[in-house]
């Protein structure tokens, strides 16, 4: 028999910024709706790089005046956007392991997940663009729970986090 809800999912840490390196302290409270077997809980923190490169053209008017200098003195700017997005998984933990739990009791679990202390990688490369107004790299965060369940849909939830990477002003923060 498959479960489509097997179980409800919340979780809650303290909203503050973290840097890398930090722990992020989770409260997962998980409750069955009947009995349920896990293979697996896990807890995700996803790192989503963002390019965003703009394109600035000029657009002469078709009846414009030629200057002297044989340059068209008027016309329109037009923009054009390119964006790419990669996501990884930055850090991990796993806190279930092949377990069953029983309808309708719900279960509390404290999980400590490390933030590895590893930058993203395109972070050198977003300084690099700091001063280039066409184009940049920013990061977004997300904590994810997922349960696997056997024989029922794997619910997930996720929170957006606040991470601070070396060197960005203290403003941001």
């Amino acid at each position: 028999v498959y479960k489509l809800r097997p179980l409800e999912l919340s979780l809650d840490f303290a909203d503050r910024v973290y840097e890398l390196g930090d722990s992020i302290d989770v409260q997962v409270e998980l409750t069955p709706k009947g009995d349920v077997e896990v293979r697996e809980g896990r807890i995700d923190l996803v790192c989503e790089e963002r390019y965003i490169q703009t394109a600035v053209t000029f657009i002469p008017d078709t009846y414009s005046q030629m200057s002297r200098a044989g340059s068209v003195t008027s016309g329109r700017t037009s923009h054009v956007a390119t964006e790419r997005k990669e996501r990884f998984v930055h850090s991990s933990v796993r806190f279930l392991d092949a377990t069953g739990l029983q309808g309708a009791r719900s279960s509390q679990h404290r999980v400590r997940l490390l933030v590895q202390p590893t930058p993203p990688p395109h972070l050198e490369e977003a300084r690099a663009l700091e001063r280039d107004a066409n184009s940049a790299w920013s990061f977004r965060w997300t904590l994810i729970v997922t349960i696997d369940i056997v024989r029922g849909r794997n619910p997930k939830v996720q929170r957006a986090v606040k991470v601070t990477l070396p060197g960005e002003p203290i403003a941001r923060r």
